[in-house]
């Protein structure tokens, strides 16, 4: 039994022992008062009415303090439950809004997973019709090559163009693959980078160079400026290459003949900034931050028509993050876009190429490079119309 319970049943003894007393004495008072004969001598019961007063108001005092003591006692042990109640009450609204906050998570990782289902749905759907494509314009060729096997009917002319085609596509087709290969080792964390010291201002100059007769089939004017002539740091080429060629073939790809593209390499503390900046058909403000995500595509009446699977911004990104740097864009529909990029100048201990050894691999790159990135875009370059890089002006 606990002290509650032994407090409370002394209180209703002292109670009972009150409530008594009060009745003996007032039976005791109509005893003595004579007004019913009992038969003995009722004298006896006779109390002076001064102390029957004083003992009466004695006890109605003690059962008024008893209660007063356990009704203060009770409204102590109401708050004390009031305040274990709020407690629990407390206990119960925090479950409850984990709760919610669970089944608001929930929701949100649904509806996030619905997105990404509909945008895989959507970049696989684009992804069939970008290899449909190349694969049925090879076929086609293949089968002109066919009947004009003839010897008398042979036309070289005819033939050179339709493997030109068929080049040209395959060169479709492996873009796409090494973008799809790309984005998968992003994804997995097996991207890896091969630095090396070099010029990149000559790098992206050369790159420039090398895209011009590109971008003047399109009678764009392509122009390329530095603040400074030399600036030494450790990049992957190859990645490199692949940011500025991508960005320079969107550009071509979305501005309209007459346009202008500018290419600008400046250095400030400690850091490269690289600006590729078009007069083309922009991006919508609503779609500005969501352009280096994977499978977006700006989709507008101004690019229809415009193929594309939504990958090459997102690895862009990648690239740009994995030399520790940034990208960002600004961008105004039917004015242009500006594209700005972050690099921190860094150096890494590489031993010197092999310079007549370099040459040969860098221009057959660069050529590849080109071809394959500018390949939605226009036929496939010759060889000798394309600016030749130096290496040994990249590789200091």
């Amino acid at each position: 039994m606990g002290n509650k319970q032994v407090v409370d049943v002394y209180i209703k003894i002292i109670n009972i022992w009150v409530f008594a007393v009060l009745l003996i004495l007032n039976l005791c008072s109509i005893i003595a008062s004579g007004k019913f004969d009992l038969g003995f001598n009722q004298t006896a019961f006779h109390m002076p009415t001064v102390q029957f007063k004083l003992i009466e108001i004695c006890l109605v005092s003690i059962l008024l303090i008893v209660n007063i003591i356990t009704i203060v006692k009770d409204s102590s042990i109401i708050k004390k439950i009031m305040a274990l109640e709020r407690i629990k009450m407390n206990k119960y609204q925090k479950e409850i809004d984990l709760q919610y906050k669970v089944l608001e998570k929930i929701a949100s990782l649904y509806d996030s997973s619905v997105k990404c289902t509909n945008e895989k749905s959507e970049f696989f759907y684009n992804m069939s019709h970008e290899l449909k494509t190349p694969i049925t314009v090879i076929l086609g060729a293949i089968q002109l090559i066919e009947q004009n096997k003839v010897p008398l009917q042979y036309d070289r002319r005819k033939s050179s163009k339709h493997i030109t085609t068929i080049k040209q596509n395959c060169y479709r087709l492996l873009r796409l693959i090494n973008n799809m290969l790309d984005m998968s080792r992003i994804e997995s964390g097996y991207i890896k980078s091969n630095l090396v010291n070099c010029n990149i201002v000559y790098l992206i100059e050369e790159i420039c160079q090398s895209v011009i007769p590109y971008a003047a089939q399109k009678s764009i004017t392509l122009e390329f400026d530095t603040m400074e002539e030399e600036i030494i740091t450790a990049v992957d080429v190859d990645k490199i290459e692949r940011i500025i060629l991508n960005l320079l073939s969107n550009a071509i790809k979305y501005t309209n003949p007459g346009g202008k593209i500018s290419v600008m390499v400046s250095g400030k503390a400690n850091k490269v900034e690289i600006c590729v900046k078009d007069t083309g058909i922009g991006i919508p403000k609503d779609k500005q931050k969501s352009v280096f995500e994977r499978y977006q595509q700006v989709d507008s009446s101004l690019t229809k028509g415009i193929d594309g699977c939504g990958l090459g911004l997102s690895i862009v990104k990648s690239f740009v993050e994995l030399h520790g740097g940034s990208i960002k864009v600004k961008s105004e529909p039917n004015v242009g876009s500006e594209f700005h990029i972050t690099l921190p100048v860094k150096h890494v201990e590489t031993s010197c190429c092999n310079t007549s050894n370099c040459v040969k691999d860098n221009q057959r790159r660069i050529i590849e490079a080109i071809n394959i990135e500018f390949s939605e875009i226009y036929q496939i370059a010759a060889e000798n119309s394309i600016h030749v890089v130096n290496p040994a002006a990249i590789n200091r």
